[in-house]
């Protein structure tokens, strides 16, 4: 009898696990295949911006949609509010991001909302909305939140680093898309990653990956590293640069 009631539970165990594993993991979620343009950009004094072309094949003979989020560097971000007192403003407080994009951008085929549902973007951290901001505190929710995470949604838009609106995913003949991607001459350097979704009736049957690496190439990435390496003596360099400017500019309106 108590032989029986164990292999009972043991089967009750087992359809439990099966069960939660159908609801976790995604139906018929295949292998993408996508690339990029371009794997590596350096910045360099002359550096304006730069342009990246991802291009991929759907999977199956074609239709459905296609999303593109590309992001990263993923790094800590601080965000303070300033308050005016006796006339100056100063800063009054402030919220440390433990992990926010650097640079964030959407490609879509169509309009998002009609591609994916609230749950669906959100579970793929698809659009500005869905980025994951993790502030120190461990506080993810709350009024006093949402504002900071408004203010850094803000500036990095206002910085040409995120983007409101989704570039236009195109359809070469039946199974060819391609999205361009704009990156301007404040990119920070770091690893990017490009995710391309393909997705069919509001789900998503095929994901793909492509890496991006942006880094600072000649004088800019010796004054890059020095000043995040060793800022001591990034701060003593500027200190004796500055004065010797300013000496040097004295002595040229002394002689005039």
């Amino acid at each position: 009898m108590k032989t029986e009631t164990l292999n009972r539970w043991k089967c009750a165990g087992a359809v439990f696990c099966l069960c939660i594993l159908a609801v976790t993991t995604p139906a018929h979620c295949e292998p993408l295949d996508v690339d990029l343009s371009h794997h590596r950009i350096a910045i360099h004094s002359s550096f304006t911006g730069a342009e990246v072309l991802l291009f991929g094949a759907i999977r199956g003979t074609g239709g459905g949609d296609i999303i593109v989020v590309l992001s990263g560097p993923n790094q800590p971000v601080v965000v303070r509010r300033k308050a005016r007192m006796a006339g100056v403003w100063l800063n009054r407080s402030e919220v440390v991001f433990e992990t926010a994009p650097g640079y964030y951008a959407v490609g879509a085929s169509g309009s998002l909302d009609d591609i994916l549902d609230t749950r669906q973007r959100e579970a793929n951290r698809i659009g500005l909305n869905n980025i994951k901001l993790v502030p120190a505190g461990g506080v993810t929710r709350g009024s006093v939140f949402n504002k900071y995470s408004d203010a850094l949604l803000r500036h990095k838009v206002n910085q040409g680093l995120y983007f409101t609106e989704p570039s236009p995913v195109e359809f070469i003949g039946t199974n060819l898309f391609r999205v361009r991607f704009n990156f301007p001459s404040n990119v920070p350097p770091g690893i990017y990653q490009a995710i391309a979704h393909q997705v069919d009736d509001g789900e998503v049957v095929a994901s793909g990956t492509a890496d991006l690496v942006i880094r600072k190439t000649g004088m800019e990435a010796r004054i890059y590293g020095t000043a995040h390496d060793s800022p001591w003596l990034y701060g003593i360099l500027a200190v004796v640069l500055a004065l010797m400017a300013g000496w040097l500019a004295s002595a040229i309106f002394r002689r005039t």
